[in-house]
């Protein structure tokens, strides 16, 4: 696994959640169709245990996803 390779390259786990997110969709194009959760819009998201924004990060390997919605359908867990 690569870490982070010195704390001046760490991010915050905002900018993570943004980089997953807002700036995902704007890389492929489809900042009208997805990466915020907004009416309209497909709501795709999972539900973790724990808050992963309280989580330590080396804890974070061991959050376990309780429910996954895509569309606005939870699909996980059946």
């Amino acid at each position: 696994m690569i870490g982070v390779k010195g704390p001046e390259h760490a991010i915050s786990y905002d900018e993570a959640a943004l980089l997953h997110t807002v700036n995902a969709a704007r890389l492929t194009g489809e900042e009208h169709l997805r990466g915020t959760l907004t009416p309209g819009r497909p709501a795709d998201f999972t539900v973790w245990d724990r808050d992963p924004a309280k989580a330590l990060g080396e804890e974070l390997r061991d959050l376990n996803p309780t429910h996954t919605v895509i569309g606005g359908q939870v699909v996980a867990p059946r």
